[in-house]
């Protein structure tokens, strides 16, 4: 049976996809819950499909042994591959692309079926440009795409499905995203933040994440 899905995480990072599930109640993986996924990263995908991506020629082990990236995406794979003692990548090999292919051709058809979507549907995002040293220079030729050229790729993949984006901490060139759109929703961390709380995007255990995001979230309203 198809799910009946109302909230689904576009990244950036996992943090977002921690925080949804926690105020939403949501229990269901999505297909970019847990990756690292600069927003050039995230259009390519979509428009693309997600076509090879656990091909053996796409992926990369980057840094100290610190993550896997996908070179013709420019996302990293944090979380797909299994780590020694010191948290670093031990090896892609034949039998974990494998398994990375079961797994996210379960997760591909979820994403799939959004295009039958009984009900409206808000995709959430967490930051545009993020700052990601391990994927510098990867892809080469970037594409800048910006948040109306998300919204392009998801009426192709999805052209009936009643949806909309919420964007939050969006910033491009240092600034944030002003576009307007009717699909789109803007919101800055910021103004939900009291005296001395801040976000920290990288420990999903901090104190403070839950509590601004939660103001966030209030502001939605799903149908």
């Amino acid at each position: 049976m198809k799910l009946h899905q109302r909230v689904v995480s576009l990244g950036g990072n996992c943090m977002i996809t921690k925080e949804l599930r926690a105020y939403f109640g949501t229990e269901s993986a999505n297909l970019f819950d847990w990756w690292i996924t600069p927003a050039d990263a995230l259009v390519r995908l979509i428009e693309s499909d997600c076509e090879d991506l656990f091909a053996a020629e796409n992926l990369r082990v980057v840094g100290d042994r610190e993550s896997v990236a996908n070179v013709r995406y420019g996302n990293l794979h944090h979380h797909d591959f299994p780590r020694d003692n010191h948290e670093r990548v031990i090896a892609i090999t034949g039998k974990q692309l494998e398994r990375n292919r079961e797994k996210f051709a379960y997760l591909k058809r979820r994403w799939d079926d959004l295009a039958e979507n009984p009900g409206p549907v808000v995709f959430v995002r967490f930051g545009w440009n993020l700052p990601a040293p391990l994927l510098e220079g990867i892809p080469p030729e970037p594409i800048e795409a910006g948040p109306l050229r998300l919204v392009a790729a998801l009426d192709r993949k999805f052209p009936r499905l009643d949806y909309q984006i919420l964007l939050i901490d969006a910033m491009i060139g240092g600034w944030p995203v002003m576009v307007r759109h009717p699909k789109l929703s803007l919101r800055e961390s910021r103004i939900f933040t009291e005296e001395g709380e801040f976000l920290r995007a990288e420990d999903l255990t901090w104190k403070d994440n839950a509590t601004i995001f939660s103001r966030i979230f209030s502001t939605v309203r799903l149908r």
